[in-house]
């Protein structure tokens, strides 16, 4: 199996999953792709998500709870202006342990049984985290996804995609502004949208025959196990 077909073939289950299940892309993919192509993370792989919540904020426009999803990006602004300002003085084996140490944190993140209640204060918490790990790992899911796992499914999915839609558009400006991003990040992200556009338009056909029960665990399992491997070696 060639590098490209295995990177595609990893983009292709998490598309499918974040758009079946609310989250995937990030956490699934970065930590693996990084391992396969680290110049894919993070500028492609957070413009790999900006296209992706964009498919999905469009499918679930109507279940979108604008004020809510407006205290998490305020949020969200503050970790992303954070994430940039500290990647700028990173060195690439500091900027591996940071990477690997967010996916860890991020993973316990989404197993914890802890259910924080939804309100301004929590949204705008959950957004500073998502928007700083989002920046330097693009897989920030984590915090937003625990703050809003009770919530109806399709809620769920409206209000993260319309929140991450902002913070990764706002993630790669800054980055590209920084300097941390490129013209080449472009290219990559490029021949990434074959994979993308294919596993959001695979979860049209499987979104109501997968055991979200058993994804979720495994997902991330994967994804901590990729995160200790970029801290490791």
């Amino acid at each position: 199996m060639t590098e490209w077909t295995l990177i595609y073939l990893v983009l292709f289950v998490g598309a499918c999953l974040q758009s079946v299940i609310g989250f995937g892309l990030g956490l699934l993919c970065a930590p693996i792709l990084f391992l396969i192509l680290p110049e894919l993370v993070p500028a492609p792989m957070i413009l790999n998500a900006l296209l992706l919540t964009l498919l999905i904020a469009i499918r679930n426009h109507d279940a979108i709870n604008v004020r809510q999803t407006a205290f998490s990006v305020i949020g969200g602004t503050i970790g992303v202006l954070v994430a940039s300002s500290v990647m700028i003085f990173l060195e690439h084996h500091q900027y591996r342990v940071l990477f690997g140490v967010s996916i860890v944190i991020g993973v316990i993140l989404s197993a914890i049984g802890f259910h924080p209640r939804i309100t301004a204060y929590t949204n705008v918490f959950a957004g500073t985290l998502s928007g700083f790990m989002g920046t330097v790992t693009s897989a920030g899911g984590a915090p937003m996804g625990l703050l809003y796992q009770t919530a109806e499914h399709k809620q769920i999915k409206a209000n993260l995609s319309v929140f991450f839609l902002y913070i990764n558009a706002f993630g790669i400006l800054t980055l590209w502004l920084t300097g941390a991003a490129g013209s080449n990040d472009f290219v990559l992200f490029v021949k990434c949208i074959p994979a993308i556009l294919l596993g959001w338009g695979f979860s049209w056909l499987v979104n109501s025959r997968i055991n979200v029960d058993i994804v979720r665990p495994l997902v991330l399992f994967v994804a901590f196990c990729s995160g200790l491997a970029s801290i490791v070696f």
